[in-house]
């Protein structure tokens, strides 16, 4: 047996040459690392209204792998993409932080970040004869939101709050018509205020009763209250006081801001047509004087700290003054329903007169040397531009309507409502229309607008902060 072995294998290897293949088991190479996906920035930003698209590199990575991102805005997350662009919606008015984080999913990740603003706001206010207030969206031509308010006010913001008052004095917040402050300082009647009006500390209101309060812009504490028997014209404030007009005996008060009393009081002069007499012009606060204009044709400039008249016109008995005063230069414009006037602010001597084709029952404003006022009559209406210091016509507009609603002016844009249910926004310098929109009802009163978070405030002239 053994020998026989021994031929096996002499004769195994006898067999075997060099030309023979030989079978050669190789070892595998350890496994490659991956690799980190390369670096990238945040390249853009972009918005349309307040949707912002965010957009970004694309990683590179040298493994192939697919790259996934995850958007976080202000370390929220917004998505998982695989795409390097993303659209989010974001408030106005806010500073914000957008980081991308890339991955690979195989433990390789990079990230970027980038700090933006979004835009500032810009919102027109109106509020329509069904009683509904709107935030429109100036960016989206599209309204923000929507809440009830009076019909017949003409708003107040400060800073990023508007005031209004159904059920109390409410403070909206101007993005969400969220309810931010409430005060309701009447014991009887909380249903509805009117003509409010805000400075840094308090807040002022009429209610229905001709009640006047003053509360805690914080608070919302009642400070004070005064009765009065009427009111027609808006208020107005400086730093000291709040200017009332009112057919108590005398038709208008100085009251002061903290203590709610009396400081001085006015009666319009006297006259002989037995009519009674009222205030229908809010009064114009104008360094140390204060202007306004009554409903038997006589027109006022009275020391706002005394109450003593510096002057006065008589222009016409019955000749209401109805459209509220604003100031050019060294001249006052303001109206009566048939007659616009410029008098001159330290002698009240006429310096023009512009006669409308129909009657004036909107406030003019003035922008850039240039007069704008609605004028109404038989069923239709127009705005119209005349020259500051000529009071010559410049242009007019046809509107689909009459209009009680007094036109502002924001970057050489013109808006107005009318009674055909629009708000048209009409070009400052040339009259031709830039837009319209429809509304569900008439608009009867006039519009407010504000930038940013109360960065700028558009009143007009027939509201006691355009002083």
């Amino acid at each position: 047996m053994r020998h026989s072995y021994l031929i096996f294998v002499l004769f195994f290897i006898s067999c075997s040459t060099d030309s023979d293949p030989v079978t050669v088991i190789e070892q595998e190479d350890p496994p490659k690392p991956n690799s980190i996906p390369g670096s990238f920035n945040v390249t853009n930003v972009t918005f349309e209204g307040s949707t912002v698209t965010i957009d970004w590199e694309d990683v590179i990575d040298t493994d192939n792998d697919q790259i996934y991102y995850k958007l976080y805005v202000d370390n929220a997350l917004i998505g998982d993409y695989t795409e390097s662009i993303a659209s989010v919606q974001l408030q106005y008015n806010t500073s914000y932080v957008a980081r991308v984080i890339a991955t690979d999913k195989r433990g390789g990740t990079v990230e970027a970040s980038l700090n933006f603003d979004s835009p500032k706001s810009k919102i027109l206010f109106y509020s329509e004869f069904n009683g509904m207030l709107t935030a429109f969206d100036l960016h989206t031509k599209q309204a923000l939101w929507k809440e009830a308010t009076s019909f017949i006010e003409t708003h107040s913001i400060y800073q990023d709050v508007i005031y209004s008052g159904i059920n109390g004095i409410n403070g909206l917040d101007i993005l969400t018509g969220e309810i931010v402050f409430t005060s309701t300082p009447s014991i009887h009647n909380n249903a509805e205020y009117r003509n409010i009006i805000a400075d840094k500390d308090n807040v002022y209101a009429f209610n229905t009763s001709s009640d006047l309060f003053c509360v805690d812009r914080i608070t919302g504490e009642k400070i004070w209250e005064r009765s009065f028997m009427n009111y027609y014209a808006p208020l107005a404030i400086d730093d000291n006081r709040v200017f009332v007009c009112s057919r108590n005996n005398d038709h208008i008060y100085a009251i002061d801001k903290i203590t709610g009393t009396t400081d001085w009081s006015r009666q319009v002069d006297p006259n002989s047509t037995g009519a009674a007499s009222r205030i229908n012009t809010n009064p114009l606060i104008v360094n140390e004087n204060i202007y306004y204009g009554d409903n038997i044709g006589r027109f006022y400039s009275v020391n706002k700290n005394t109450g003593e008249k510096n002057w006065s016109i008589n222009a016409g008995t019955f000749n209401t003054f109805f459209p509220s005063p604003t100031i050019f230069e060294d001249q006052i414009i303001t109206g009566t329903y048939h007659n616009l006037y410029s008098f001159d602010i330290t002698t009240g001597s006429q310096n023009w007169d512009y006669s409308p084709s129909g009657s004036l029952q909107t406030s003019p404003f003035i922008y850039d040397n240039r007069i704008y006022i609605g004028v109404s009559g038989n069923g239709s209406g127009e705005l119209v531009c005349l020259d500051a210091k000529s009071g010559q016509l410049i242009w007019k507009f046809d509107l689909g309507n009459e209009t009680t609603s007094s036109p502002i002016v924001y970057e050489n844009v013109v808006y107005i409502g009318d009674w055909s249910k629009k708000i048209y926004a009409v070009r400052a310098d040339t009259g031709i229309l830039d837009w319209e929109t429809n509304t569900d009802e008439i608009i009867a009163k006039s519009l407010t607008l504000v930038e940013g978070s109360g960065d700028i405030v558009v009143y007009p002239s027939v509201h006691g902060l355009k002083n």
